[in-house]
């Protein structure tokens, strides 16, 4: 493995993102081993000189919460008829443009091909970032991914539900044994008549879909298994069944009161954004035609979501970003550092929705020690972008890609 030795004119250095003007990175056998100021950092025979020139350059990005479905993001209906191998194959040349968009590391949500495809980039075999996989969701009977048309029989032998605590115990002992990095809970749903189940038709509406007592028996098991849990939670209900049951991660979590805001200051939990997802489907309402109701719907998402976002800025949640993006054609993952505008768009300062997608986002893959910032001893996970960072949307454009010390892409 090569030796680097990279000066930019700005460099984003330690947990904080402090800037470094005129600096430099050396990197060896796949980690930093030096980062500051250009006359600090070492200049081995050997290493080779990579001038960034007046770019800026970043830990890589993270996507903190993402999906590697392989499907059509307008034909999820078949998700679980469709075959595992097209979409493994479809998910590795997404997972491609994603990393050539730099994105070092992801966090897939939810995904029975995400262990395989982990395990194909970790051998090198596919280009990808370096993925944190949760497998197949963990559903209750009706719960937050079991609907029909599909019968619950189908799902249930497939894995995705386990009713009780007993069965929930199981169903995270066999997504360890299947090779899952975490657990994804369904802790809500829409109510028996609403047409968008998974998430419902009014955010602040939410069915719950697990009793306290089964969330904490799937969170003592992943616990015991050294895996950390994360959970869809939306409603005041389902994030107080999430911090009543010891959930690590909260995944959306909007359309809160204020003592439930209050609850996870104090715990200092994480809430993943996904502020993407519906700008996404709001962007495509038109050119793939959705129905009136369905666009209702995301905009009463849209509105709780910002809402609560700024609500929980100003109090204090430690956010991380994620994008909640299945692919193409509505919701291409190489499109992933849209979330940094969005943030900063909603209130977040720019340094702030840095750090939000870098190393605090880093903890929630439970990667901080390994990556999330440019300190030595971390894993050589860099970007580059030909702007200062009070202009993220450069960020859509990076004009060099390092992984784990390999150079992915470079435009100098």
């Amino acid at each position: 493995m090569s030796s680097f030795r990279i000066a930019a004119r700005e460099i984003r250095i330690g947990d904080a993102l402090e800037p470094c003007r005129n600096g430099a990175v050396l990197v060896e056998a796949g980690r930093i081993v030096a980062a500051g100021p250009d006359a600090t950092v070492p200049r081995p025979e050997g290493a080779i000189a990579i001038d960034l020139g007046a770019a800026t350059l970043l830990p890589g990005l993270i996507d903190a919460h993402m999906h590697t479905f392989g499907m059509p993001s307008t034909g999820l209906g078949a998700l679980n008829t469709e075959r595992e191998p097209y979409r493994a194959l479809r998910a590795a040349g997404e997972l491609r443009e994603l990393l050539h968009a730099g994105f070092t590391s992801a966090r897939c949500l939810g995904s029975s091909v995400g262990p395989d495809l982990r395990r194909a980039i970790d051998e090198g075999h596919i280009e990808g970032p370096r993925l944190v996989v949760a497998g197949q969701f963990i559903s209750s009977t009706g719960g937050t991914w079991d609907a029909p048309p599909l019968p619950s029989s189908w799902a249930r032998g497939h894995g995705a539900i386990a009713d009780g605590a007993d069965a929930i115990v199981q169903a995270v002992r066999e997504r360890a044994r299947s090779g899952a990095d975490f657990i994804k809970l369904g802790l809500s749903k829409g109510g028996t008549r609403d047409r968008y189940h998974a998430w419902g038709d009014d955010p602040f509406g939410q069915v719950t879909t697990y009793s306290v007592e089964e969330v904490r028996a799937a969170v003592g098991e992943a616990h015991r298994n050294g895996m950390l849990v994360s959970a869809h939670a939306i409603g005041t209900a389902a994030v107080n069944l999430a911090l009543d049951g010891g959930v690590d991660i909260i995944e959306h979590g909007y359309a809160i009161d204020d003592a439930t805001r209050d609850r996870l200051v104090d715990a200092g939990k994480i809430v993943v954004t996904t502020i993407s997802q519906l700008y996404f489907h709001r962007a495509a309402y038109d050119e793939f035609g959705y129905p009136q109701w369905e666009r209702d719907v995301y905009e009463r998402h849209w509105q709780a979501m910002r809402r609560d976002f700024e609500l929980g800025l100003a109090a204090g949640i430690p956010f991380a970003l994620g994008t909640d993006l299945i692919g193409r054609p509505t919701h291409p993952l190489a499109s992933a550092a849209k979330e940094f505008e969005l943030a900063v768009e909603w209130g977040m300062a720019p340094d702030a929705a840095l750090r939000a997608g870098t190393i605090v986002a880093a903890r929630a893959l439970g990667l901080a020690d390994e990556t999330g910032s440019v300190v030595a001893g971390k894993s050589a996970d860099l970007v580059a972008i030909a702007a200062d960072t009070g202009d993220l949307a450069a960020l859509a454009s990076p004009v060099f890609v390092m992984k784990q010390g390999e150079i992915v892409r470079s435009a100098v």
